[in-house]
């Protein structure tokens, strides 16, 4: 695999990663309360600007075939439909700069439920058919059934006032 297919590959990952180290200066520099920090910036970085990646990797032909491809599924209507889920994720994700409370609430629980069935939808395509494609078994795997449990935590911990 190639340097930039490994990019490709794990750009959510890269998101989440430069979303934790915005955070840990905002927290360090501005003194700001570290678990509202997180939460935000991880609403916006990575379901904002991620569900809008997302969106075009999914709906625009030419890429969401090589998207399909590396998942190991043929390319389908069904990724214009994921992709304008991810959108409109994306936008809620970029409307938490300005809303809180119940709206991050809202946020947190519709896009932590859309990622984690993600997850098992390929879990199960693994144990049917041994997918082991980079896309459907790779890091795609792990963060779709794990940062729902990172922004459900974080979600839980500010509600309690940390």
């Amino acid at each position: 695999m190639s340097f930039k297919d490994k990019i490709n590959h794990n750009i959510f990952v890269i998101i989440l990663l430069a979303a934790t180290i915005y955070s840990i200066g905002s927290v360090l520099i501005y003194n700001n309360p570290w678990v509202e920090t997180l939460l935000q910036n991880y609403l916006v970085w990575s379901v904002g600007i991620m569900g809008l990646i997302s969106f075009i990797v999914h709906w625009y032909s030419p890429i969401g075939n090589k998207v399909a491809a590396g998942i190991g599924w043929a390319p389908s209507p069904f990724q214009k439909e994921v992709g304008a889920a991810d959108g409109a994720f994306g936008i809620l994700g970029f409307l938490c700069i300005w809303y809180q409370g119940d709206f991050w609430t809202a946020a947190v629980i519709g896009y932590s439920f859309m990622l984690f069935m993600m997850g098992i939808g390929h879990v199960l395509d693994i144990m049917k058919s041994n997918n082991k494609s980079p896309l459907n078994a790779g890091s795609v795997l792990y963060y779709d059934l794990l940062f729902p449990v990172v922004l459900v935590t974080l979600l839980i911990l500010f509600k309690l006032g940390y």
